[in-house]
């Protein structure tokens, strides 16, 4: 009897995981398909369709780095059409800035993605605002250098080899290898310790990430209170990366990169 009923249980479960399996595999079809579309199109220089093709794997819930990152540069280079009245006269450099954004949030080691960010962002009127210390630059550089699922197996790895070094160092006999264990442990375990603190850093940035990038085509005044009628005191231009610290109705407050507060429509700006 229990046997069978064992056997009820998990044809039950079959049955209730096969269509969600199907569901996720004609999904990874689908997105695959647009794939193979949208780099076609981009190479044939029709980025309007690459842009659809690569915004429809989005949707799906597909998205990688990969995908964010041509969908940047399909932006970026229907920007700069001839064909537009003025360069990136459509919000596309907005959305490129966007782009190359998420895509460095899925992927911090992303050098192509980090230079095009760079070239995207000489053509928005944001300012390099405080200049980071020499700590400070080198510690994001590292953080960046892999996801926080990267820095979190680099830790357990080391983890691992600091208490198979002090496992040897308190069963071996012999003092030369206990030395080396001994010396070898205190090196790993501080590696253990960088590298978990990069895990931590790179975590806490990741959940409390809250830049947006200005989507507008035009400049979009920026007021000293969330009133359309209060004092403009800046006109970012699209493309420009601000930080949210709070909403308030149809307005969001913003912080920008040398420091300044105001507040934008919240229809302005598109989170990271």
């Amino acid at each position: 009897m229990k046997r069978t009923i064992a056997y009820i249980l998990i044809i039950v479960a079959s049955a209730t995981l096969w269509p969600s399996q199907l569901v996720a595999a004609d999904s990874r079809t689908t997105a695959e398909a647009h794939w193979q579309e949208g780099i076609a199109a981009y190479e044939s220089r029709n980025y309007d369709a690459a842009i659809d093709s690569f915004r429809q794997i989005v949707l799906l819930g597909e998205a990688s780095a990969d995908v964010y990152y041509n969908l940047a540069n399909a932006y970026f280079k229907r920007g700069q059409q001839p064909t537009l009245s003025r360069p990136f006269s459509g919000g596309e450099l907005g959305n490129a800035v966007l782009n190359y954004h998420r895509a460095l949030k899925l992927n911090p080691a992303m050098e192509d993605a980090r230079y095009n960010l760079e070239l995207a962002v000489d053509h928005t009127n944001d300012t390099d605002g405080v200049p980071q210390s020499f700590i400070s630059t080198l510690w994001h550089g590292l953080r960046n250098a892999m996801t926080t699922n990267g820095w979190t197996i680099t830790s357990i790895v080391m983890l691992a080899c600091t208490l198979t070094l002090v496992m040897i160092y308190l069963l071996s006999e012999r003092i030369a290898v206990r030395k080396v264990c001994f010396f070898s442990a205190l090196v790993i375990a501080l590696g253990f310790a960088v590298s978990t603190l990069l895990a931590t850093s790179s975590h806490y940035a990741a959940i409390n990430d809250n830049r947006a990038v200005v989507q507008c085509s035009d400049t979009t005044p920026v007021h000293a209170s969330p009133d359309s009628a209060s004092k403009i005191i800046r006109q970012p231009s699209q493309g420009v990366t601000v930080r949210i610290s709070r909403n308030h109705g149809e307005w969001s407050e913003i912080i920008f990169a040398d420091g300044e507060k105001g507040w934008i429509r919240s229809s302005a700006v598109e989170m990271v």
